[in-house]
């Protein structure tokens, strides 16, 4: 795991400015501690930051060319199957001098082109320089698991794994996109190409981008929502799921250095713990955080640990610590996140990284095999769409909210209006037109360009079970814009390198063409998975409620924050920004702290993104720490 950068001038005159290049690199140094390398030639220049995982010789210092000296790789990721890869191109002809993985994309890159990505099973995003065509190549994985950036300043192009890194341009300047507020404050996250700051793109997951003979393409080259249905029964379906995880954990055990695993002590954690320790015979250590106000998520990590015999390591944090936590969140997140787990994951990452430099987590479960409850909900209330037909009149829902008041009634009676094709926006999405008009105001955004991005996933996947569209949707963006940022960022801020077992992309295709009686039974989530653990974790565990690494955000709001984000959230600096309308801000701090209303959720969201603010448009270093005790 890595941090590339790179610069192409456009312009055909002049040569890569090495400066702003080892700048550009520099700024990443928490993404590769144990090594940094630049290359330029005229119009091309690659930059890297090694932390190293295979190989850890020199050999595999980055950037990297083929023998000729004519082909030049930045790469930050693991390529699982390499050593098959490489044989393939030995008995081509080709000869390799290290034991890593980053040779075999120079090699691949003169057999295969811009099909390289399709012969590689892993996590990565790279870039590819050939001096013989004069052409830059970059890619991203299947499902986006490594982050890619980039952005245009006049004919040049800039790229990089980090934000941070682009704006050491000095004609990059950090300011936020006025197009994307609305769907930060909708989502919790920015979904789509654009990010947060105006003017810097995302590669998405599964395309490409190639500069060749004056033009640039962006292709996708790998689609998940195109996959044809299985008919198969439950037991042969859970033999080949069984068969598809124990590959995909085994793949993600290549290392040369010490590896764990995160455990929350939830299912999909838990069972790769059980896996690794009862199918693999490893030994392993684990890692979970916790709060004093609830001590139950350790409790059941401690539970799952002692089950297994792995060498236990628990993190406590307090509201303080939380809060003082956000201006790092802040600072290796880039974008506004509204993930308060965040800031747990960056804690634990640190803490954990004294132990071990690579860790295995159970993210991607729920959006391959259909764990969120949301699932489930968006089902049961098309059902209900029937009874309370009236609903779909706004006029009737007007009335309606005034009996039932609050964001949340809103919320739920804009839902009954709607098909979930319509209604559903990820797992993520609590803001609805009734409260949109709460938020906003007369005359606010209407989340016309949210609805537009959700409604064009959806006819992708016209035709299909509805359950797989809705896994679908997610995984182009709840998983990837959210859920996956987080988790490369915080780890990475702790040089740690981060695998998910559950999103080796042949096990999603497998959860996504599973009938949907396979992955939902009453109301039972990720029904397959859940069955096939039961041979391993006790079954209280497996129907527990899903819980992560929870963070009692509601009652630190309503208690030892409170002051502290009132403070923030009604100073003139916050206010004269106008994102929402006059007086909403106060009404919803009365409403939480009273009781009337759980809205711990949408004040986090308002205090991340002033935050955001003060730290990347105004420069303030730590302004969360600025607010005192």
């Amino acid at each position: 795991m890595c941090g590339i950068a790179g610069i192409f001038l456009g312009d055909n005159q002049g040569c890569v400015d090495s400066i702003l290049l080892e700048r550009m690199t520099a700024s990443m140094r928490h993404r590769g501690p144990n090594g940094s390398g630049t290359w330029s030639d005229g119009r091309f220049g690659l930059g890297h930051r090694r932390l190293s995982i295979i190989d850890l010789s020199e050999k595999g210092a980055q950037p990297m060319s083929d023998p000729t000296r004519k082909i030049w790789v930045s790469f930050n990721g693991e390529i699982y199957n390499w050593l098959a890869v490489r044989d393939e191109l030995k008995a081509l002809g080709h000869v390799f001098s290290s034991e890593c993985d980053t040779e075999v994309l120079a090699a691949g890159w003169q057999e295969w082109g811009p099909d390289l990505p399709h012969k590689l099973h892993g996590m990565f995003a790279f870039a590819i320089v050939d001096l013989r065509r004069k052409s830059l190549f970059l890619v991203r994985d299947r499902l986006g698991i490594k982050p890619l950036y980039w952005a245009k300043v006049g004919a040049d192009l800039l790229f990089a794994s980090e934000i941070r890194a682009l704006l050491e341009h000095p004609r990059l300047v950090a300011e936020p996109n006025p197009e994307r507020v609305d769907a930060y404050l909708t989502l919790g996250y920015v979904p789509g190409e654009q990010t947060f700051f105006k003017g810097i793109e995302k590669l998405r997951p599964g395309h490409s981008l190639l500069i060749e003979a004056g033009q640039q393409t962006v292709r996708r080259w790998y689609d998940p929502s195109q996959i044809d249905p299985l008919q198969i029964d439950f037991e042969s379906a859970k033999e080949q799921l069984d068969e598809l995880l124990t590959r995909s954990i085994e793949e993600r055990l290549m290392s040369d250095v010490p590896l764990g695993c995160f455990l929350s002590g939830g299912v999909d954690s838990s069972g790769l713990v059980a896996y690794l320790t009862k199918k693999l015979g490893q030994r392993v250590q684990t890692f979970t955080v916790g709060y004093p106000e609830d001590k139950s998520e350790l409790g059941h990590a401690a539970r799952v640990a002692e089950l297994f015999g792995t060498e236990h390591h628990a993190l406590e944090l307090t509201h303080g610590d939380f809060f003082r936590g956000v201006d790092r969140q802040l600072e290796h997140a880039e974008e506004p996140l509204l993930e308060s787990a965040a800031v747990a994951l960056l804690e634990l990452s640190h803490f954990a990284s004294s132990h071990a430099t690579v860790l295995l987590s159970g993210e991607g479960a729920d959006e391959a095999l259909a764990g969120y409850p949301l699932y489930e909900r968006n089902l049961k209330l098309d059902r209900l769409r029937q009874i309370f037909f009236p609903l779909r009149n706004s006029s009737v829902r007007s009335v309606a909210r005034r009996v039932l008041p609050g964001e949340r009634m809103a919320k739920y009676l804009d839902w009954l209006a709607e098909p979930t094709t319509a209604r559903h926006q990820g797992n993520s999405c609590d803001v609805t037109p009734a409260v949109r008009d709460l938020l906003y105001g007369p005359g606010g955004d209407d989340g016309h360009w949210i609805q537009d991005h959700f409604t064009e996933l959806f006819g992708r996947t016209r035709g299909q079970d509805l359950v797989a569209r809705m896994q679908a949707a997610d995984l182009e963006t709840w998983l990837v814009d959210d859920l996956l940022l987080k988790a490369d960022k915080m780890t990475m801020a702790a040089s740690i390198e981060l695998r998910v077992p559950f999103l080796d992309h042949r096990l999603v295709e497998f959860g996504l063409a599973l009938p949907r009686s396979h992955k939902i039974r009453g109301s039972v989530g990720k029904y397959i998975l859940k069955d096939l653990f039961s041979e391993c974790l006790p079954k209280d565990l497996l129907f527990r409620t899903k819980q992560g690494f929870p963070v009692p955000i509601s009652q630190w709001f309503r208690e030892g924050l409170f002051e502290r984000v009132q403070r923030l959230l009604t100073d003139e600096r916050t206010t004269a920004r106008g994102y929402v309308a006059p007086g909403y801000v106060q009404n919803a701090l009365a409403r939480h702290r009273s009781g009337k209303e759980d809205l711990g959720r949408r004040l986090f969201s308002l205090v991340v993104l002033e935050l955001w603010h003060r730290r990347w448009v105004e420069g303030e270093s730590n302004p969360a720490a600025a607010l005192g005790e």
